[in-house]
């Protein structure tokens, strides 16, 4: 089994990356709401990590968009 490599970039490169992240959500739409912040601040305080931080919001985004196809389907037997 491989091991995964060891993230070579200094503090500074992933405050810029995490903070590019970040400005690239608010970019696509993105809507601060205190959840959303407390997830941000946990990768600012790198209690998660950027790949985690991306996977939580994918997830949250992939439900946001099931949630809005399943309203839009017209009611059976009409």
């Amino acid at each position: 089994m491989s091991q995964a490599s060891e993230d070579t970039r200094s503090v500074a490169e992933k405050a810029r990356d995490t903070a590019g992240i970040i400005g690239s959500l608010k970019h696509e739409g993105y809507v601060p709401t205190p959840a959303t912040e407390a997830i941000h601040k946990r990768a600012e305080r790198r209690e998660i990590t950027t790949d985690e931080l991306v996977e939580i919001f994918r997830q949250r985004a992939l439900k946001i968009e099931a949630g809005q196809r399943g309203r839009k389907r017209p009611p059976l037997g009409v």
